[in-house]
């Protein structure tokens, strides 16, 4: 029997080469579609128009770690992280059958451009927004993770298909680069300011995960200054002379050069996570923006592990026993955490016990919510014998 998904990872230096290895490795003929994940540094071209090798849609993004096999399942590749990676996942057979939409430039209406681009996956299933089902369709998504319209994208697209899942990752490159880009792919193009939609609808089992292992505390702040993702003010103090004050109520110590902890703005109970990134003076620089008036709650590391085992133990047994496949969107955030808590080696030994293919995150989506600090992915059972 004929595996229905396959991996591939390739290292180098030349783009070109590595777009070529991974399209070997991906072509058969019941190709339904491929997910292909590269390094920032590479030239994003080559991998993009891997679709004119594949007779299958190619969809992607570009990323500051991938995640697979013989990548460190989980150690960042970075700028100091050895050579460039290129992974790849493709799903092969008639249990499942693929529809792509594309939201070019967000910044002229990510809203309306996200909730199109579910309708335009829709329609080449054949079918509408209204007529897809939780139980046999997900939608899947990769935008633009460093551009200030992630958040309105993830509402966007999961308020056109409120009846099914959505989730996805965000595109990202080193957020301290001055020229900083994050592609996504589709069509055969590589484009800036862009997601990406991918409904799947299959005849195999299929949980959408969410994993997040932080604590919420009793601390609260109101941000009083901010611009984008840095806060120069909390409660009208200085931000991070206020953030260490907070943190040192907990019983906690601020960790200056690599923080674990993070802020959750709560609604209707639900928390959208903001990692925070990095302290520069008295400004918080965060992986998502925040706006002034915002009351956000300090959330403090939890078991980052152990959280993980269980809610992939689960997916696994909610699809059976045995996935297939495990499509990730790891925010890079988690890395750092477990690196700075000498955890990387347990949380690359966790993803390594499923078959992953992914990549780091800056923000991730989990339905309309846009969070950081988390995991979301989707698992994919195997064919019984």
């Amino acid at each position: 029997m004929e595996p229905i998904a396959r991996q591939a990872l390739a290292t180098g230096g030349d783009p070109g080469a590595l777009a070529r290895a991974l399209a070997d490795r991906l072509a058969g003929p019941d190709l339904r579609i491929a997910f292909v994940f590269a390094d920032h540094r590479l030239d994003a071209a080559p991998f993009a128009e891997i679709q004119r090798a594949l007779a299958a849609p190619v969809v992607g993004c570009s990323t500051v770690g991938v995640l697979g096999p013989g990548s460190s399942s989980g150690v960042s590749l970075g700028p100091s992280g050895g050579a460039p990676s290129a992974v790849a996942l493709g799903l092969y057979g008639d249990w499942l059958r693929v529809g792509v939409g594309v939201a070019s430039k967000l910044s002229n209406g990510a809203l309306a451009r996200s909730r199109e681009a579910v309708h335009q996956a829709a329609a080449q299933l054949g079918t509408t927004v209204d007529a897809l089902e939780p139980g046999r369709h997900v939608a899947l998504s990769l935008f633009d993770g460093l551009g200030s319209h992630a958040e309105a994208f993830c509402i966007g697209s999961a308020a056109a298909a409120p009846k099914i899942r959505c989730l996805g990752g965000g595109a990202s490159a080193e957020l301290e680069l001055d020229d900083r880009r994050s592609y996504v792919w589709a069509n055969g193009v590589a484009q800036l300011d862009a997601g990406v939609v991918i409904v799947l609808d299959s005849d195999q089992p299929f949980h959408a995960v969410t994993s997040s292992h932080l604590v919420a505390t009793d601390q609260k702040t109101v941000v009083t200054a901010a611009t984008g993702r840095a806060i120069s003010e909390l409660d009208g103090r200085p931000a991070a002379t206020r953030l260490r004050q907070l943190i040192a109520g907990l019983g906690d110590e601020l960790n200056e050069a690599q923080p674990t902890h993070a802020f959750a703005r709560y609604i209707d109970g639900v928390p959208y996570v903001r990692s925070l990134f990095r302290i520069a003076g008295e400004r918080l620089i965060l992986a998502s923006a925040v706006e002034p008036g915002h009351v956000l709650r300090v959330m403090r590391p939890g078991d980052l592990v152990r959280t993980t085992q269980r809610d992939l133990a689960t997916a696994a047994e909610r699809v059976g026993g045995t996935m297939a496949a495990f499509l990730a969107f790891s925010c890079l955030a988690r890395h750092t955490e477990a690196a700075c808590r000498a955890g990387e080696r347990e949380l690359a030994t966790t993803y390594a016990a499923y078959p992953m293919i992914g990549f780091h995150t800056v923000s991730e989506q989990s339905g309309m919510l846009l969070v950081n600090h988390t995991l979301t992915g989707l698992a994919i059972g195997a064919l019984k014998s």
